[in-house]
């Protein structure tokens, strides 16, 4: 076939005549002049901005992952437990597309590696994903940060959809932007921004989860309750046990989930890609955690870990006179409360130093620890300077003596 150059787009038949080739009217940006100086020439790249949230209460009836699927060829990747409770329903939600097969992972968080990103590539290959294809991760975060990967690197980045079943993946990991896996012993140490086309919410989900996954999922709500939003931290503080025994069917459910998601969205707006500043109030729970899933052989699980740095974080920022006693109590109160660990033997000093190294070469040489400073509010500790080793042990010995004096 020949090669013919015009302004607009080619439209041809495959099968037809060389000449059988119409111009398409399309939008342009027209010609820039060119540069004055010739000593470096500019090049913007804009990035998809937005895409949507979208809160059903049953995927067998409701039409909103059909919709964002459309007519594109799909496929559905899910984990061995997903697929048992609720493989039917999901199915009979896409039942209308065009969902060519589903690929079932082992995926858990010690074993979330490029092996599983392979394993999605391969058979995205086999079925003949094209640019237009699409993959829907329906699980928890493990599930969506492998498959949010593998679509940043298909055909150099096909479309991706999540449908998170946990409760962190519904308020945190499944409504972000980003995907990685671990590598060399380091969480989440390879991955990139690759944001979801839409993120469909279905809170009956929850039901079906054991009670430790439900507490453990509601350390990021805690996080965002005790950073920013004293309403939802009052919530969790008095709603916890009600929201894990009724499998999130509480009346406070749907307002605890609309108050961490928008708690979440609003933050990562600010800074969807981390390169406008490396101080994250989502951060908060997420410096000292890595290194304790690490050291402990990804034996805890996620939220767990985030509840005992949240309570770390707190007890510092009472050590250094930025947060009140009474704060203190409420916030390690209210962890206990719900359930979760305030603390763990094996986070020690050690450990600790460990973890803020590695947040230093994370954050752009700062530490950027958030600290709270009242319930709903925070602020940021920069420079390693700012907490002494001593402070960390004293915050350490605080933590260990509240739990020994109550049990």
């Amino acid at each position: 076939m020949r090669s013919t150059t015009f302004e607009g787009a080619l439209a041809y038949d495959l099968e037809g005549p060389a000449a059988n080739v119409t111009p398409l009217p399309v939008s342009r940006i027209g010609p820039r002049p060119p540069p004055s100086s010739w000593s470096s020439v500019s090049m913007d790249c804009l990035a998809r901005s937005g895409y949507e949230v979208t809160f059903c209460d049953s995927l067998a009836d409701s039409d909103a992952l059909a919709e964002a699927v459309g007519d594109r060829k799909a496929l559905l990747v899910t984990t061995p437990t997903v697929e048992r409770v609720h493989g039917n329903a999901i199915r009979a939600a896409l039942a209308r597309t065009r969902t060519v097969s589903t690929l079932v992972l082992n995926a858990r968080e010690e074993c979330k590696s490029m092996e599983l990103v392979q394993a999605v590539c391969a058979e995205a290959l086999a079925q003949g994903l094209n640019r237009k294809g699409l993959l829907i991760s329906f699980g928890g975060g493990v599930c969506s940060d492998i498959v949010t990967l593998a679509a940043s690197l298909i055909r150099r980045g096909v479309g991706h959809i999540r449908v998170p079943t946990t409760l962190i993946g519904q308020i945190d990991a499944g409504i972000g932007l980003k995907g990685a896996v671990n590598f060399c012993g380091k969480k989440s140490f390879v991955g990139c921004f690759h944001p979801p086309e839409q993120v469909v919410i279905d809170s009956s989900l929850l039901r079906s989860l054991p009670p430790r996954f439900l507490i453990s999922g509601l350390a990021e709500a805690f996080k965002m309750g005790i950073a920013r939003d004293e309403a939802l931290f009052d919530l969790l503080a008095t709603r916890s046990r009600a929201l894990v025994e009724s499998g999130f069917a509480d009346a406070a459910a749907r307002e605890v989930l609309q108050r961490s998601i928008w708690s979440m969205l609003d933050e990562l707006r600010r800074n969807p890609y981390e390169d406008q500043t490396y101080e994250r109030l989502v951060d908060f729970g997420h410096t000292f955690s890595p290194g304790l899933e690490a050291a402990l052989d990804f034996g805890i699980h996620h939220g767990e870990a985030v509840a005992i740095d949240l309570a770390l974080s707190a007890t510092i920022a009472s050590c250094l006179g930025l947060l009140g006693h009474e704060a203190w109590e409420d916030i390690l109160g209210a962890l206990e409360g719900a359930g979760l660990p305030i603390r763990s033997p094996r986070l020690d000093l050690e450990l600790c130093r460990a973890a803020l190294t590695e947040a230093c070469r994370h954050r752009g040489g700062s530490i950027n620890l958030v600290v709270p400073t009242a319930v709903g509010q925070a602020t940021f500790l920069r420079r390693r300077e700012e907490l002494a080793d001593g402070v960390l042990a004293e915050a350490l010995e605080r933590i260990a003596a509240r739990e020994d004096a109550r049990r």
